[in-house]
């Protein structure tokens, strides 16, 4: 059965990405070779790739983050300017003040600006000078930290006679230096170009390449902190377990399938962030990059993709960007609880063994909703704020604690051992004190089940034996019950527990809707091409495409050659029609992926030849013909002034005598 999508979002604009590698367009990142970064050679000593413009307008502005301005800074980020006229220093430092309100670090961060010719449509390079391994405060061992970084966790300049970072402009870009993001048709956002490669300086950059039919990654036989949180989706692993100079690196750095996979980036946002990873690899732009096809233009985590338009403005690092810094040891502004206290605690209570603690805590710019604190929710009134946990199990045992806001999860703090709880006094109830749900595996498209972990916490005594759950046995230890529940059905439902005790069968408890279980699997999409039409006046055609589902997801738009559709709620097969695709005798592309599931992808692109160029220009009615009617609506929109003037046939943003003259040299051409 074929059924018709219709488009949920026209991206007209998007077509562009589709169809294949655009070298004369590509945005290359900030490039210092990876053997430079280890000898310690700055980058406009030793020459980089350099981040190329696309001359194609797409007008969206993300704005800074909100009260950025008024924001106490924790980081200061000096700059050393060579050659920069006034107003570009200006919104240099613009970009310098937002990122000063997004990182904290107690050692100054030292820039060193260069302006010059970089060469055609090369906006600007950056890289860390230096890079560290093995410093004293390094959070990994035989891991590579970039100079910014590691001088945060070390609390001390590592090379105080050398900057942090290096960086280049060009002098002969057609650049916009205003801070509001108001870009003017064909020319480019300065703050955003200073955004994005301060990012790539302060740590945003991995060491994997790509050289024929191999791939590297690492330099020394150490890697780099951001290689430390890759994964590689189609193995299933760390990128790191792949071994370096071989063919199998090679294919996952071209693969399509890598993720971060940091905890605190992975919070950020509703998939694994994206690492644009495409096949062939494109030296600079590939691996040190969000993938562009999950953060279009305008999207908030859109800075680190690896293009950039004119009329772009994207003044916002982005939730997913700082998740990652915060991954890779950056303290971050904002939200912040800064510290746990133990309070009072009452003794023993003998008739239910349990007790009260009190836990004071410390905290910034707390956002809206409420505090969890190990599973039990506060109003949030106000730092230092004192709350009090109940019906705690008294068992002499250490007490972890974690705490953040319902508000801004990202926001939290965590406390091994913060208070140790009284010793037991009395014989205690049957009592489930909490749950609290683990990690959930994916589902196994082999078997179409997954692994889901919870933490049990029972009153004193409250049942003998181990415990089971859901028909599963464990062991309790001191209360707890650390459970894996294995070989559970992935369908989508909630999921209900039956916990019982093995030596003791009248104690027992039922959780109802516990967690949700991971949608069905496996995913499979293709993509067939069906026709092409032929080319209209207008100068572009349509094709006509098949797609087949199998188990797509529940959430989240189908992505077909850049235009986003609502998802089937049923597999099958489907036809979609695209519009607008350039009628140039070219070899074009479209491929297809799931926003919410990058990882089930069409295997391979949809390919066709483009018809070539019909287009009539002065055809303005579309009726085939130059004629009267074109002729008067042409004068109709005499004198119009904009990039939108309908009769601008020579393209000088004004309707005049030069274009009514084409007209009237083509007056009763049939199209």
């Amino acid at each position: 059965m074929t059924l018709s999508l219709v488009p949920r979002l026209l991206l007209c604009s998007a077509f562009v990405l589709c169809f294949g590698r655009m070298e004369s367009t590509a945005q290359k990142v900030f490039g210092l070779p990876a053997s430079a970064m280890h000898d310690h050679v700055a980058c406009a000593a030793e020459g980089c790739d350099g981040l190329v413009g696309i001359p194609e307008d797409e007008f969206h502005f993300v704005p800074p983050p909100e009260g950025f301005a008024s924001r106490n800074t924790a980081a200061n980020i000096q700059v050393t300017y060579n050659g920069f006229p006034a107003m570009a220093e200006a919104a240099f430092q613009y970009a310098v003040n937002i990122w000063a309100a997004e990182i904290s670090s107690g050692v100054v961060i030292d820039v060193e600006a260069t302006w010059a010719s970089l060469g055609p449509n090369v906006l600007g390079s950056a890289s860390p000078n230096t890079i560290h391994r093995n410093f004293t405060g390094a959070p990994q061992s035989n891991v590579y930290y970039p100079a910014a970084l590691a001088n945060q966790l070390a609390a001390n300049d590592l090379q105080s006679n050398s900057v942090d970072i290096a960086c280049n402009f060009g002098s002969d870009v057609n650049w916009y230096f205003g801070l509001d993001g108001n870009v003017p048709a064909g020319a480019y956002d300065f703050v955003t170009v200073v955004l994005h490669e301060l990012c790539h300086g302060l740590g945003f950059i991995g060491s994997a390449l790509v050289a024929g039919n191999t791939g590297f990654v690492g330099q020394s036989g150490s890697p780099f902190v951001y290689d430390t949180f890759i994964n590689d989706n189609n193995s299933g692993g760390p990128l790191l377990d792949i071994s370096t100079g071989t063919g199998t690196l090679e294919s996952a750095l071209t693969g399509g399938g890598l993720i971060w996979s940091g905890p605190e980036g992975v919070a950020s946002s509703i998939a694994p962030p994206g690492i644009y990873a495409p096949d062939p690899w494109e030296p600079g732009a590939s691996f040190s990059h969000l993938r562009e096809d999950m953060y279009l233009s305008g999207d908030a985590n859109a800075l680190m993709t690896p293009n950039l338009n004119t009329g772009e403005a994207i003044h916002d690092p982005g939730p997913i960007v700082m998740g990652m810094f915060a991954d890779m040891g950056w303290g971050i502004q904002g939200c912040s609880l800064t510290a746990m206290f133990p309070g009072a605690q009452t003794p023993c209570n003998p008739a239910t063994n349990t007790y009260s603690q009190q836990i004071i805590l410390i905290y910034d710019d707390a956002p809206e909703g409420l505090i969890n604190v190990n599973g039990s929710l506060f109003t949030v009134t106000g730092s230092p704020q004192t709350v009090s946990l109940n019906n705690l199990p008294a068992n002499g045992n250490p007490v972890d604690v974690t705490a953040y806001f319902t508000g801004n999860p990202d926001c939290g703090a965590s406390a091994p051992a913060l208070f140790t709880a009284p010793e037991a006094c009395g014989g205690g109830s049957c009592t489930l004190v909490s749950y609290v749900l683990g990690p959930q595996e994916a589902c196994d498209p082999s078997s179409g089940t997954y692994s889901q972990q919870v933490t049990l916490q029972f009153a004193y005594s409250a049942g003998a034996g181990d415990v089971e759950v859901n028909g599963q046995t464990f062991p309790v230890i001191n209360d707890y019950a650390v459970v894996n529940l294995t070989g559970l059905l992935a369908d989508g439902e909630g999921v209900n527990l039956a916990i019982t005790f093995t030596d003791d069968p009248l104690c027992g408890f039922a959780v109802s809707d516990a967690w949700t279980a991971p949608a069905p699997c496996p995913c499979g999409l293709d993509l067939d091409l069906v026709s092409v039409s032929e080319c209209i006046p207008s100068g572009t055609h349509s094709v006509d495409f098949t797609v087949h589902l199998v188990n797509p997801p529940n959430t989240g738009l189908l992505n077909i050659g850049g235009q986003l559709f609502e998802v089937p709620s049923s597999p099958g097969s489907y036809s979609v029609t695209l519009d607008g695709f350039a009628s140039n005798g070219e070899t074009l592309s479209a491929g297809a992926f799931f926003t919410d599931l990058p990882s089930c992808s069409a295997p391979e692109d949809a390919t066709w030849v483009a018809p070539a160029s019909c287009a009539c220009p002065g055809d303005l009615d579309g009726d085939g013909i130059i004629g009267v009617s074109d002729t008067l609506d042409m004068l109709s929109n005499f004198g119009c002034v904009g990039n939108d003037c309908e009769g601008d046939l020579d393209g000088d943003t004004i309707v005049g005598v030069s274009d009514i003259l084409e007209l009237l040299s083509a007056f009763g051409t049939n199209c």
